[in-house]
């Protein structure tokens, strides 16, 4: 994949978690499950695309992941590749970010709001670096899910993009699932 189509893909995987779209399954179109072996991919349609990126924001962002979300990232095979990279590198996009951000001092409000109404309930802390931890921790998480669904889905794009983050300045628990997930990547897809 090229680097613009890779960061299209990315820019409109943020786009849809700002639009908070919710998730479908990917249905390849008859072209791609009729492609001959060893065919380079062709560009994803836009119905494609759009159900990619609703399928990797539902895996990117479940609680419990227990309606089959990493198995709906796996259907999508290389598609899922290039956004899973930059995720694994970079975290989520700045507009996700900043939505992140701000559901996250709305829930601080909250908190303080109910730790007032009730008094044996202890909420310490100013609301800069409560967000910011609790910030930390969503780009964290968006990180490990990227590195487990790589994992799963192998090759040698994928291996070499957990090889790659563990260069990167990642947190200990974010480094210890690269390295796990290096370790089970398939070199073959």
């Amino acid at each position: 994949m090229t680097g613009r189509r890779s960061r299209a893909l990315v820019g409109l995987f943020g786009a849809c978690v700002l639009a908070a779209c919710r998730a479908e399954p990917f249905a390849p179109t008859p072209d791609s499950e009729t492609s001959p072996v060893g065919a380079p991919p062709s560009a994803p349609t836009p119905e494609e695309a759009a159900a990619a990126r609703r399928t990797l924001v539902r895996w990117l962002e479940c609680e419990e992941c227990v309606d089959g979300e990493l198995a709906a990232v796996l259907r999508l095979g290389p598609l899922a590749v290039p956004t899973l990279v930059a995720t694994l590198r970079g975290g989520p996009s700045p507009a996700v970010r900043e939505k992140l951000h701000r559901e996250l001092r709305i829930r601080y409000g909250e908190l303080r709001d109910y730790a007032r109404k009730h008094p044996a309930v202890r909420f310490d802390g100013g609301e800069d670096v409560w967000v910011d931890e609790q910030l930390a921790n969503d780009i964290a998480r968006y990180q490990v899910r990227s590195a487990e669904a790589l994992a799963k889905l192998g090759g040698p794009e994928a291996k070499q993009a957990l090889a790659d983050a563990l260069g990167d300045p990642l947190r200990p628990d974010v480094q210890t699932v690269v390295r796990k997930s290096l370790e089970s990547v398939s070199g073959a897809r």
